[in-house]
């Protein structure tokens, strides 16, 4: 059997000479020779070759896809201030300050006639006839339903008591309080 266990030298050499013929196979029914019987066994394999000469180099590849971006520089130094720009627009106004200090007195103007204030008077004085009128019945109201919840009061009280007398009789112990069990879970 062939030795498997190869080197990584080079190529493996030629095959080996081819073994003899078999010997002739058993005369047929007719009394002919039969037919060559099947090849002997193959050769064992060669010794290894020597290692070819270096090939040709190939054809360059393709271009490559660009490397990462490096990293940013140190910032420069710092430029000189440039030229004074064009006035920008007015801004709004700021908020108003505080009033100043008190005028003079201005002459004394004409007061109104009495035909002139008389309307006003008769508007303010029928205001406040109807604002008193509305308070008072308010007041009223207030007044009756104070007196008519008192009377319900006084009425169930009454009754109130008038029932504990009865109830008293039938109660000679206070009621016990029953304990209840906390469920075990």
């Amino acid at each position: 059997m062939a030795d498997d266990t190869t080197t990584r030298q080079g190529r493996q050499g030629p095959q080996g000479a081819r073994g003899r013929p078999g010997e002739p196979g058993r005369p047929g029914p007719q009394g002919h020779p039969g037919r060559p019987g099947p090849e002997g066994a193959r050769g064992k394999a060669g010794p290894p070759g020597k290692p070819g000469l270096q090939g040709k180099r190939g054809e360059a590849g393709p271009q490559g896809r660009p490397g990462p971006e490096g990293k940013r520089g140190e910032a420069g130094p710092q430029g000189k201030p440039g030229l004074r720009g064009e006035t920008g627009p007015r801004g709004e106004a700021g908020p108003r300050g505080e009033a100043g200090p008190r005028g003079e007195a201005g002459p004394p103007g004409q007061l109104p006639s009495i035909e002139q204030v008389m309307p006003w008077l008769q508007l303010i004085f029928d205001a406040w006839e109807e604002h008193r009128r509305a308070r008072e019945s308010a007041a009223q109201e207030t007044a009756e339903l104070e007196a008519a919840t008192q009377e319900a009061l006084t009425e169930l009280d009454d009754g109130a008591r008038h029932a504990d007398d009865e109830d008293d009789d039938h109660r000679e112990k206070p009621d016990k309080k029953k304990k209840r069990r906390k469920d075990k879970k």
